[in-house]
């Protein structure tokens, strides 16, 4: 019986030792991180993954670009070989057959003689120029540049979207918190409705419904404030995510936004639209890729393979050859017959070519469409804008003048808790049309093919 007690006291010892420690962990907890939208901005730019996968795609085309400019000039290349026969060949010479000299026959006795030995060593370093298939690296060159400008182009949208989705999951979450905060006002209200309605039954000046109702009122609002609570999680860790932090970072945003210039004129942005958005861009690249394509397939079909070489050689035990020599000339090769294959390639890149084409042409439409929806989406938001500035003031007058009656006695606390909730309520929809007109601006920039500031 003691053993079991003092088992017992020293289980709860540990498990309150281990409160205290789980205590003072909680308590240790880093601060929030405090960040502004710029900042934010700055770390996807640096840490998200679709950047860096941009960039490595850029850096590849760049290499591959470096690849065709390689083969402009000369190559150098070198040759080497061992080889070992089983055997050789002989010469037999029969005594004076070369003839008799002073009574001597020549050669004096049979001879044999080896053509070389058995194990061959050759080496050769030549160095080639094409000449023709210049015209052919050029076509490859002008290819490889067209990848690369396409690539540079498509990681520019790429950061644009990624600033773009930045600022928009910035702004929900500041909207967020400020109906979090109205929420937590209507609670309050709902709360001393409720006492109130409590103490009014038991006096006789309500129903059992209104307390009922008013309980409904109260856990509504409750619920609201979880669901918010739980919108709130996931859209910080999507922020977490797309700047590149730790999913588990809590984070401070600064409620402060940068204020914009001016739009254009709805005309001037289109125009300026087509011909600087990136996605336009890296369209026309493509169009010269395809072109390029239909030049490089047309060369290889009539142009023959010209080249010339300089070789210096080395070889052992090969017969009838010099230890060391040297060879040069011209190379010349042309395909006689290759059974349509080249003038089938050259109609498969002049159809990617009216497909790029297409693409372009299908590009700047989707750009001028976005340019005036974005537009008219920006119109919208002004409007109302203005309209949640109006009602913003009249809850905050209406609100004043409750609290001046709470303080004259002339009306209950729910009543003025409520028009609290109400300007509560105002000042959120106010923030959710500012951040509404400010993400509509950031995509009119997005469709114009400018990364929001």
């Amino acid at each position: 019986m003691k053993l079991n007690t003092a088992l017992f006291v020293l289980a709860v010892t540990a498990f309150s030792a281990c409160i205290v420690a789980a205590q003072k962990t909680s308590n240790t907890a880093p601060p929030p991180r405090q960040i502004t939208l710029q900042e934010a901005v700055q770390l996807a730019l640096k840490h998200n993954h679709d950047i860096r996968i941009a960039g490595y795609t850029v850096e590849e085309k760049e290499r591959a670009k470096q690849v065709a400019r390689s083969t402009y000039f000369p190559s150098i290349r070198n040759d080497s070989s061992f080889m070992h026969a089983t055997d050789t060949e002989l010469i037999q010479i029969k005594s004076g057959s070369l003839g008799i000299a002073g009574g001597t026959p020549i050669p004096p006795v049979d001879a044999i003689i080896s053509q070389g030995g058995k194990n061959f060593i050759t080496s050769g370093t030549q160095i080639t120029q094409p000449l023709t298939n210049l015209l052919k690296v050029r076509k490859e060159n002008d290819l490889a540049q067209a990848e690369l400008k396409a690539s540079r182009e498509k990681a520019q949208l790429t950061g644009n979207d990624v600033a773009l989705a930045v600022h928009q999951v910035y702004y929900e979450v500041l909207i967020a918190q400020a109906h979090r905060s109205a929420t937590e006002a209507r609670i309050k209200a709902s709360e001393a409705l409720q006492s109130e309605r409590v103490e009014q039954v038991k006096f006789g000046s309500a129903l059992q419904e209104n307390v009922i109702d008013s309980r409904a009122q109260q856990l509504q609002a409750k619920q609201e404030l979880l669901t918010t609570d739980f919108q709130l999680t996931d859209l910080k860790l999507k922020l977490n995510d797309l700047i590149g932090l730790p999913l588990a970072t809590a984070l401070d945003l600064d409620p402060g936004v940068p204020e914009f210039q001016e739009t254009c004129p709805r005309k001037d942005c289109v125009t300026a639209a087509i011909e600087s958005h990136p996605e336009i861009l890296a369209a026309r690249a493509e169009v010269q890729k395809a072109q390029a394509a239909v030049g490089l397939a047309k060369t290889d079909m009539w142009v023959p393979d010209v080249e010339a070489f300089a070789r210096y050689s080395h070889q052992e035990n090969v017969p009838f050859l010099a230890r060391n020599f040297g060879t040069f000339g011209v190379h010349f090769g042309y395909d006689v017959f290759d059974s349509g294959r080249k003038k089938a390639l050259v109609r498969e890149h002049q159809a990617q070519l009216s497909q790029a084409r297409e693409n372009l042409a299908k590009l700047t439409d989707a750009v001028e469409l976005s340019v005036e929806t974005a537009f008219n989406k920006l119109e919208r938001t002004q409007q109302m804008l203005k309209v949640s500035e109006e009602l913003l003031a009249l809850r905050t007058e209406s609100n004043r003048v409750r609290q001046q009656e709470l303080i004259r006695g002339a009306a209950l606390n729910s009543q003025a808790d409520a028009a609290t909730a109400q300007e509560y309520d105002a000042k959120a929809l106010l923030l959710q049309s500012q951040m509404d007109y400010l993400q509509a601006h950031d995509e009119l920039l997005d469709a114009m093919g400018s990364a929001p500031q």
